[in-house]
């Protein structure tokens, strides 16, 4: 590459080029449409997992606000979304999911919501364990059927995977638990997968290191944009800082332990919501704030109309929302 002048930049996201990039993981091959699409109801909840173990695109297209994977808020070009519940006699293709099943081209289980690795290391082991952890699950062949409720859980988890990574905790069976936890509890029931791959967890040493300190690859980013707050020069300190593919591993065993965070409750959930209402946007933002069905999304919006936060005004572009400027009433 760098006879042509190229330099090869292993992130998730670039701080100013509106780009994503991605390690996804194709596993196994996929012979049953149906029991796949199973697979795929099964899996869901995980999958948010991945994403917060992989963060790695805390700055993109100049956004900044707070994210450590805009990749996985901004569901890189559609490309790694949130799926919609498939029933497997009415299911098709389509481009884009966090992880689905595809029995075109190249039939395998796929799983894209993980952003790129930058680390040789990192990469292989990310690739077995979700190579290992679904192939276990893949084991289960009865029917499986996804609740609203665990869908609008997982919906929340992904969001928490992108805003903190590791640090984020997960609403799990109605509760909150750190995700650290779930990857730990995933690894043991990955077992079976790890020894039909010839490895065990004990080989996982930088996941496990990553898990014991919250960290993630976007902190490394992160980190380097307090000395180098400039997004082109971020761009280049970085790029050539991952010439070197162990400097992730060495800065995880480096950098300091990260503090867990709190699953939101609902009222920090609406609150979320409630924060992106400005001035006319239209009630389709809103909805992609989580991605919550338009059920849950239009409830909340007649709920904050009820309450006098926001006002919505019925225009040729769709209801836009604005925010009230003297709410009485709280979220």
């Amino acid at each position: 590459m760098r006879e042509f002048g190229l330099e090869l930049y292993p992130a998730g996201s670039h701080p100013i080029e509106w780009m994503y990039n991605s390690s996804h993981i194709h596993v196994g091959t996929i012979h049953d449409e149906i029991r796949g699409t199973y697979l795929e109801s099964r899996l869901l909840r995980y999958v948010p997992v991945f994403g917060a173990i992989s963060a790695n695109s805390p700055f993109a297209s100049g956004h900044a606000d707070g994210f450590k994977s805009y990749r996985i808020l901004h569901n890189a070009h559609n490309c790694s979304c949130p799926p919609s519940i498939r029933d497997p006699r009415l299911a098709q293709w389509s481009w884009g999911s966090d992880a689905a099943p595809k029995v075109y081209s190249a039939p395998t289980f796929e799983v894209r919501i993980t952003d790129c690795a930058s680390s040789r290391r990192l990469l292989a082991e990310l690739a077995v364990f979700t190579a290992a952890f679904v192939h276990t699950v893949g084991e289960d062949v009865t029917e499986c059927k996804v609740t609203e409720a665990e869908y609008k859980e997982y919906l929340t988890n992904r969001w928490m995977a992108a805003k903190y990574g590791l640090q984020a905790s997960f609403i799990w069976d109605g509760k909150g638990r750190p995700v650290v936890e779930i990857i730990d509890e995933m690894l043991d029931q990955a077992k079976p997968g790890l020894k039909a791959l010839g490895t065990d967890r004990r080989d996982l040493a930088l996941l496990s290191t990553m898990m014991q300190k919250r960290v993630c690859q976007a902190d490394l980013v992160l980190d380097l944009a307090k000395r180098y707050p400039d997004p082109y020069c971020l761009a280049s300190v970085h790029s050539k800082l991952v010439r070197d593919l162990e400097a992730f591993d060495n800065y995880v065993e480096s950098a300091a332990s990260l503090e867990p965070v709190a699953a939101p409750t609902e009222d920090e959930i609406r609150r979320i919501h409630l924060s992106f209402v400005g001035e006319g946007i239209h009630f389709y933002d809103l909805r992609d704030v989580m991605y919550y069905p338009a059920p849950v999304v239009d409830q909340m919006i007649e709920d904050f109309v009820e309450r006098g936060l926001i006002q919505v005004d019925i225009t040729p572009r769709g209801a836009l929302l604005s925010r009230c400027i003297q709410p009485c009433v709280d979220a």
